[in-house]
């Protein structure tokens, strides 16, 4: 049951990625999307803790392998993205190639 409900976090965390990429979700998303903060939260389950990832991956002064904990996981997820995705030349996720 353990393992079945990491599968299922690391799913809702990779759909929650491409959503935030690719939409924009409230306070984060691309640079060509206009951000509404007042919007209401979106459906995505893993949306409010990936976009305070990626809000600390942006700021981090640690950054080195193995030296932030965070960090070293927005990096396995973009890293494991840029592994699975179907669409790397059309791709927002960063790193996506």
């Amino acid at each position: 049951m353990e393992e079945r409900q990491a599968y299922l976090q690391l799913y809702e965390a990779m759909e929650a990625l491409l959503h935030i990429c690719r939409d924009g979700c409230r306070t984060i998303g691309p640079h060509d999307k206009l951000l509404v903060v007042s919007q209401p939260a979106c459906g995505f389950p893993a949306c409010k803790g990936l976009e305070t990832l990626v809000r600390h991956f942006s700021s981090c002064k640690v950054r080195v392998p193995g030296g932030c904990v965070h960090c070293k996981r927005m990096w396995q997820l973009l890293e494991l993205h840029s592994r699975m995705c179907t669409e790397p030349d059309d791709c927002q996720v960063p790193l996506c190639s």
